[in-house]
């Protein structure tokens, strides 16, 4: 039986970053950063104004005041400002030869096509000099960094439209079962045997909380022939295929033995509640990485937490791949198992865990996942153990 950390160290050791794309701005929202992104020109790229008004000459309104009033003529947008004149600009408009301050419109009657000039102002002052935000050859983005909105603005000011990234793994959920049933149709409460696709729906959206793209396939029944054509059919799309069920050592337990026919596939028993048997390698030419979860969905949840998640964020270039852990206090006893690793549901206050059950409700209320390492002897309250924030996973 592998321990929890032997497992994890096989799963990693069998994927790398996807190759990196020349991706739009656009579709870039998210990703990772593949290079060192260095700025090609100034920001800005010439002199400009950084408040609307006039262009004009220091030295030509240096008397101006409300009891000394000065009259210039208004020249017209791009010519040369001669002395004794001003030039209409907004914000961002590159400043005219000759000029060296920008004269706001409430210094001024904004009359044509002469001005009145209540007011004067300094050389240099509502102005943004070339290069006053950014110099030519400054690193603006660094390898790993994480591209959101306020990094594509900056690349959107040099005039970069695409950036070198890691692309969105496409996630192929598959779930299996002859009980399955798609939650949309059923009609009141599951009978019969009958069971709602919990994992489908739930681990289709865990994926696109990482930031990759997630397709859901399913619920598949337990028809072997069936099961290997589908699995086909996403090996072409797909850059990671997750399957839930099936992958136990029981007659009906079918999708563990067509992952056999179909790659390197290894089904492990693993030290860890819950979740014991966990399955991972590669399916087809291609050796598209595959992780087999349990049926049962607090399990399966548990093992996307714990293996698939970091695989993703692997396959996306993050650097740090295992999300925010902390170490924290138990308010309560928590019976260790003197074999597995147990995971459990806490609620946090501060450094302060408390465990609030096992289930799915436990799970939409849980803060973080508790890591309760095997051990002769129980954990007592004020004991200290690694948890993993759900909201930072």
């Amino acid at each position: 039986m592998r321990s929890l950390a032997e497992h994890l160290q096989v799963v990693m050791s069998r994927v790398r970053p996807l190759e990196p794309l020349a991706l739009p701005l656009l579709d870039a929202n998210g990703c990772v950063v593949a290079v060192d992104v260095t700025a090609p020109s100034n920001i800005p790229a010439f002199h400009s104004a950084s408040r609307a008004g006039y262009a004009a000459r220091s030295g030509d309104i240096a008397m101006a005041s409300p009891t000394s009033v000065l009259s210039l003529r208004e020249f017209p947008a791009g010519s040369a400002l001669a002395p004794g004149s001003l030039i209409r600009v907004g914000v961002g408009d590159p400043l005219p030869y000759g000029a060296d301050c920008v004269l706001p419109l409430e210094n001024t009657d904004q009359g044509a096509p002469v001005v009145r000039v209540g007011r004067a102002v300094a050389a240099g002052q509502n102005i943004a000099l070339a290069g006053s935000q950014v110099k030519s050859g400054t690193t603006l983005l660094s390898l790993g960094q994480v591209l959101g909105s306020r990094e594509i603005a900056l690349l959107a000011a040099i005039g970069v439209g695409k950036v070198p990234a890691y692309p969105r793994p496409r996630i192929a959920v598959i779930t299996t079962g002859s009980e399955l049933v798609d939650t949309g149709r059923l009609r009141g409460a599951p009978t019969g045997g009958r069971k709602p696709d919990v994992n489908g729906v739930a681990l289709a959206c865990a994926v696109v909380e990482v930031g990759a793209m997630s397709y859901r396939v399913g619920p598949v029944a337990d028809d072997p022939a069936l099961l290997r054509k589908i699995l086909d059919d996403q090996l072409g799309r797909a850059d990671m295929v997750v399957t839930t069920g099936g992958i136990g050592d029981g007659a009906d337990d079918v999708l563990r033995p067509v992952l056999a026919t179909m790659g390197t596939v290894d089904f492990a028993r693993v030290a860890l509640e819950p979740g014991r048997v966990q399955g991972t390698g590669s399916l087809g030419t291609s050796n598209v990485p595959l992780i087999a979860l349990p049926g049962e969905p607090t399990a399966a949840f548990v093992g996307f937490e714990l293996f698939v998640r970091p695989v993703i964020r692997r396959l996306m270039g993050h650097g740090d791949v295992f999300g925010m852990r902390q170490q924290v206090t138990l308010t309560e006893s928590v019976t260790v198992d003197p074999q597995n690793t147990r995971i459990v549901a806490v609620k946090l206050d501060a450094e302060r865990a408390t465990p609030i059950g096992t289930g799915i409700r436990a799970l939409t209320r849980a803060d973080a996942l508790a890591v309760i390492p095997p051990g002769p002897v129980d954990y007592d309250s004020g004991d200290v153990v690694t948890a993993a924030l759900v909201s930072a996973l």
